[in-house]
């Protein structure tokens, strides 16, 4: 069975991939930087991990309780659709990333991404300069749902501002780049299309949703920061959704996120046209999530002798009427 997967196949460097499972930014173990992960999970297996995502300057987060329900494995277990969060992208800064981290990144036997997000046009070009020869990493990956304090819309909610932020990073980019999207637009085709135009080799769709709950009993917003991020298994028809219509306008592969717990859920990201797949709430319950989904991916290509990963990749777009 052939699982290899190319990522950016119009960049001269591309970025080929051993299997499509990738582990999502912000859930790579239980600090977002691997904080947990074992020698004997063995990260060469995967695709692609992705740590958590840095900004400009270091970030304490939201106010706690920044999870709801508190334990993800207990939610699992009880069938629980909705996961929240409200982090608040806690990260020691670009620079403590790059400085401290990297050379870790760059020891592994593993594809690493670097992802980043920035308040303004500006600072993105100065961040990915500030990355530009850093090694421990083998592609960028923009977090574009962050508010642009030159207007105050999210990257990701305008076309115009997207390409924008895609722009100034691909000017200092050598390596492949990514582009992550949010779900929360009336259509997500123009944006998809912006950035791809703008130098994205690839996309990453989607980004959790804004969401909140309340506890009934004491009439308070279950989290910190009163609204979060909804993902885990609610959040998996949307994006599945988002990533069928951009594979539709744009010829840049797009990696699919949102809910993603089993072979089965990746299979369907896969058949909607996406490359590839990252695994995001489902490592707050388990660690072992990516590794088991990746398993699966295997275990139904040879029951039915699937000899390539690309005769799953876009069948649904193939047999859907024109």
């Amino acid at each position: 069975m052939d699982l290899s997967v190319d990522l950016a196949p119009q960049h001269p460097l591309h970025l080929g991939l051993a299997n499509p499972v990738i582990i999502a930014s912000g859930t790579f173990g239980y600090d977002g930087y691997g904080r947990g992960i074992t020698p004997d999970m063995r990260l060469e297996r995967l695709g692609a991990v992705i740590p958590k995502t840095v900004t400009r300057y270091a970030r304490e987060g939201n106010p706690e309780p920044r999870w709801w329900p508190n334990s993800f494995r207990e939610a699992r277990e009880a069938g629980e659709a909705v996961y929240l969060n409200s982090i608040g992208l806690t990260n020691p800064g670009i620079e403590g990333a790059l400085r401290d981290m990297a050379p870790e990144w760059d020891s592994w036997d593993a594809t690493v991404f670097l992802s980043i997000s920035a308040e303004s046009v500006s600072e993105f070009g100065e961040m990915a300069a500030m990355a530009r020869g850093v090694a421990g990493f083998s592609a960028v990956e923009l977090n574009l749902s962050c508010p642009n304090v030159e207007n105050g819309a999210l990257f990701s909610h305008d076309p115009e501002d997207a390409a924008a932020a895609t722009d100034a990073a691909r000017e200092h980019v050598e390596t492949p780049l990514l582009v992550k999207l949010a779900p929360n637009v009336p259509d997500i085709a123009p944006i998809a299309r912006a950035v791809v135009d703008a130098g994205a080799d690839a996309l990453t769709i989607s980004n959790t949703l804004p969401a909140m709950a309340i506890d009934v009993k004491t009439a308070t917003p279950v989290l910190g920061n009163i609204t979060g991020g909804l993902s885990g298994p609610g959040l998996r028809a949307v994006s599945l959704a988002l990533v069928y219509r951009a594979a539709q306008v744009v010829d840049v592969p797009i990696v699919g996120v949102g809910g993603i717990f089993t072979a089965e859920d990746a299979l369907q990201f896969l058949m909607a046209g996406a490359t590839a797949v990252q695994v995001g709430s489902a490592n707050l319950a388990s660690l072992w999530a990516p590794f088991e989904v990746l398993a699966g991916l295997k275990a139904f290509m040879r029951e039915r002798e699937i000899a390539d990963i690309h005769e799953i990749i876009g069948a649904a777009q193939r047999k859907s009427p024109a």
